[in-house]
Formats: structure tokens, C-alpha cells, sequence
């Protein structure tokens, strides 16, 4: 099993003031995953037939942090969206 590979980490703002916050962003992927293909088809009463196709990527979890070495500076992370964090100094 390959190691989760980071593509990038990037801030929305790159100079802050003290009391300012800006959100850092963690863009990264699992090597392991697969992707499968799922197909859906419907018929009717007169045998017309409607079809879908769509993907679902199949990973192990990646679990995102943050840190600094700077005591003063906070960061949270945003519980809805992994990967991304509120840094404030």
C-alpha cells in the first residue's frame, strides 16, 4: 500500500495582520484508490429504455492536519470539508 501523496497545500491569503484569519487548504489523494464504474437502466411499458453511468472512487481514509510551531496562532478545522483549516495569528 503506497503512502497518501500530497499534491498541494495553499493559502487564500499569504500575508495576515495580527487578528487576521485565512483558510489553508491540504489538496491530497489516496495511490490505493479504484474507481467503479456503475451502470443503471430503466424500462417502461413500451419497452423504452433509459441508461446512466456513473463513477464512485474507492480509497482508504485520509485523515488531513495542520500544525504550526508557533503557539499563537490558531487553527481549526472545518468539520464539513477535510483538508481545509481557519488559520488565524
Amino acid at each position: 500500500m503506497a503512502a497518501p501523496s500530497i499534491r498541494s497545500i495553499t493559502a487564500a491569503k499569504s500575508t495576515l495582520q495580527p487578528g487576521e484569519s485565512t483558510v489553508v487548504t491540504i489538496d491530497a489523494f489516496d495511490p490505493d484508490a479504484r474507481t467503479i464504474t456503475l451502470n443503471g437502466r430503466v424500462v417502461d411499458g413500451d419497452g423504452n429504455v433509459s441508461t446512466v453511468t456513473t463513477q464512485l472512487t474507492v480509497g482508504d481514509p485520509i485523515t488531513f492536519e495542520l500544525t504550526s510551531n508557533d503557539q499563537t496562532v490558531a487553527i481549526v478545522a472545518d468539520p464539513a470539508n477535510p483538508g481545509r483549516f481557519s488559520v488565524t495569528v
